[in-house]
């Protein structure tokens, strides 16, 4: 199922915060053009999406196999946001995205921080972030998406196929690649005041979305692993973690976190 460019204009309604995309066939990383958009445009929002990615990537450089049928979608933006509060924007891209596919399949999807999507225990997509700093302040951040979406699970590097799923093998269908793009941008744009204000509906959000709340998790940090009660995020997007005494972890520190079984 291919995306069409003209679906999805006519399905995109997020026109005060996305105000030009760029659809490609293939790319290296959508999230490398979207750098290179925002660095020779200078445009405030622009969203780039591709077919397929070559080098797709996610958290701590690691390879995002990016074939054809998943969702692969990157936005610039230019917040002017203190960078004390940067761990808002991936949570808010996480929500977004989480509730694009809730909106348009039906599908109980949830997050896992600091940048997971998961449906039914497994991780469907993950979110990533690159800003730019200057004075204290973010003020050129790329957020990026990528969703396993009309993907069998022998399309995923074999290494990732026992913790991953897609929206087709979850469903037993394909879904239109378009409404999930346009839904997810629109939801991002909801939830951006927030973004630039208090983050209190974020916190919110997450809760309610939450895959591991209040579960008693691992969190790998370098050498050191801490075990403690998941008790959501702050309005920074820090994890909360109540381990003894509660714990603020923020997405710099985290290597991994999981449920103990």
């Amino acid at each position: 199922m291919r995306f069409s460019p003209a679906l999805f204009l006519r399905e995109l309604r997020a026109s005060h915060f996305v105000r030009a995309v760029r659809l490609l066939e293939e790319t290296a990383s959508t999230i490398d053009a979207a750098w290179e958009w925002l660095r020779e445009e200078g445009s405030n929002c622009g969203a780039v999406i591709a077919a397929r990615q070559t080098q797709g990537r996610g958290r701590a450089g690691r390879a995002w196999a990016s074939p054809e049928g998943g969702l692969w979608m990157s936005v610039a933006v230019r917040p002017h946001l203190p960078a004390d509060h940067a761990g808002r924007l991936g949570v808010a891209m996480a929500l977004a995205a989480c509730d694009a596919i809730r909106i348009t399949t039906g599908c109980a999807a949830g997050v896992k921080w600091p940048n997971d999507v998961i449906l039914n225990g497994r991780k469907l997509g993950g979110v990533l972030g690159e800003a730019e700093v200057e004075g204290g302040a973010v003020v050129r951040v790329v957020l990026s998406v990528g969703l396993n979406v009309n993907l069998r699970l022998t399309d995923l590097p074999e290494e990732v196929r026992d913790i991953a799923t897609t929206l087709l093998e979850a469903t037993g269908r394909q879904h239109a690649l378009e409404p999930i793009a346009a839904r997810t941008l629109e939801a991002l744009e909801h939830l951006w005041q927030s973004v630039l204000t208090d983050g209190r509906r974020l916190v919110e959000a997450w809760r309610d979305r939450d895959a591991l709340l209040g579960q008693e998790v691992t969190v790998e940090m370098g050498a050191e692993t801490v075990r403690g009660e998941n008790r959501g995020i702050d309005a920074d997007g820090a994890l909360l973690l109540a381990a003894g005494e509660l714990q603020r972890l923020t997405v710099g520190e985290i290597g991994r976190i999981r449920a103990v079984q």
